[in-house]
């Protein structure tokens, strides 16, 4: 009878069923798509390139994976290439007194800001350029259209 107590046979089998539970939620964790669930994680590897092109005081916004017509927009002057898609980086820069300041006027986000064009194909920095605004929301804290 002390063993019905403690749970007995049935403590074995509730201890399977929680583990047969737990597998599927495990795996799915420790699974190939257990990164950051994004089609931009590819461009987390244009992070050193892209900080060596701006400096190690820009403060990173956001990493996008678009494609490169929209890339080509963004950032006017891209060299030519048979690109499909590439990676946009949108870096904020300190006033100076070292200060980051975004300023939002109805759906646009104001401030000094580094657009970084980069390249999977080639593992280069295609183009940096200055923007007062960004084209399109890079980070949760910045939202704009």
């Amino acid at each position: 009878m002390k063993a019905l107590r403690r749970g007995g046979p049935w403590r074995h089998v509730r201890a399977l069923l929680a583990s047969l539970l737990l597998v599927p939620l495990l795996s799915a964790c420790a699974g190939a798509s257990a990164g950051l669930g994004t089609s931009s994680e590819s461009c987390f590897t244009a992070l050193p390139s892209a900080y060596k092109a701006v400096g190690s005081r820009a403060k990173l916004l956001g990493v996008r994976l678009l494609p490169a017509e929209k890339v080509k927009k963004a950032v006017l002057g891209l060299p030519g290439g048979d690109y499909k898609a590439l990676c946009l980086l949108a870096f904020e820069l300190p006033d100076a007194k070292g200060e980051y300041r975004v300023v939002r006027r109805d759906d646009q986000v104001f401030g000094d800001f580094k657009l970084v064009a980069y390249s999977l194909q080639t593992k280069k920095v295609l183009k940096v350029r200055d923007r007062a605004s960004l084209p399109m929301r890079f980070a949760h804290e910045i939202s704009i259209v």
